[in-house]
């Protein structure tokens, strides 16, 4: 397996290799950038690369610029200080996201991921995430959701609904899995047949078979009752109510 890592700390750098040498023996690094000016130096010459692994904080910017400058066509793990690039992290290639400093179980896990989304998808597996998360046409057939330390494919007449927490977009499917998206809601709108699915607030988007019913609520507000039932009260606000209810009797 040919490995690059883009790294500008030296000791984090040494960890990550001598970790990787730990754990598998048919690792073979063939590039270490320090910098996202060398990261899409070594790219642009389109090497064969396996994985990478990539520290966020670089010394000249942070590591996503790289993905804004030449195309990146191989999985990649994120290894980082902070948290708060998680979601950033897995709308560019990321299948996993190390907090450092790094530790051999962590690593070993992101390894299982790798081969499960091998063994899930038969070609490559960016081309196979990326036809599967932008689709063919302006409106999504199915999504790429995280569930555990793997990646499920979603269609979407299985999605009952979408729902936001703590800025973490998740959908929950007809066997009642949560699952984690990459996108907040806004975007995810605008991908969804809108006969089929409705934003009923700022925290909910709903299928049509994702509603088993509603009434009225307090102020022409409207109360629904979505399937599986959440754990709040799901409002459409007095604003939104009649169109809400244009849109259940299509």
């Amino acid at each position: 397996m040919k490995v690059a890592i883009i790294e500008d700390e030296i000791p984090a750098r040494q960890q990550l290799i001598s970790l990787l040498k730990k754990l598998r023996s048919d690792i073979e690094i063939v590039n270490e950038s320090t910098s996202v000016k060398e990261a899409v130096a070594f790219l642009q010459r389109a090497p064969v690369v396996d994985l990478l692994f990539m520290d966020i904080q670089l010394n000249d910017g942070l590591s996503f610029d790289i993905f804004k400058k030449v195309s990146v066509s191989c999985p990649v793990i994120f290894t980082t200080a902070f948290d708060q690039y998680m979601l950033d992290a897995f709308r560019q290639n990321g299948i996993d996201y190390l907090l450092k400093p790094l530790k051999k179980a962590d690593l070993a896990q992101a390894f299982t991921k790798l081969e499960k989304l091998k063994s899930h998808f038969s070609s490559d597996i960016v081309d196979a995430l990326r036809s599967v998360q932008e689709g063919q046409s302006g409106l999504r057939k199915r999504f790429v959701a995280k569930k555990g330390v793997s990646f499920k494919s979603v269609p979407v007449d299985e999605i009952q609904y979408f729902f936001s927490e703590h800025k973490v977009s998740f959908l929950v499917n007809r066997e009642g899995e949560k699952l984690i998206l990459d996108k907040p809601l806004t975007d995810l709108e605008n991908e969804l047949d809108p006969d089929v699915f409705f934003r009923i607030n700022r925290k909910y988007i709903a299928s049509i078979s994702g509603i088993e019913s509603y009434r009225s609520f307090e102020k022409g507000k409207l109360l629904v009752q979505l399937i599986p039932a959440p754990r709040e009260e799901i409002i459409v606000s007095q604003e939104k109510a009649s169109v809400f209810k244009e849109w259940m009797e299509k």
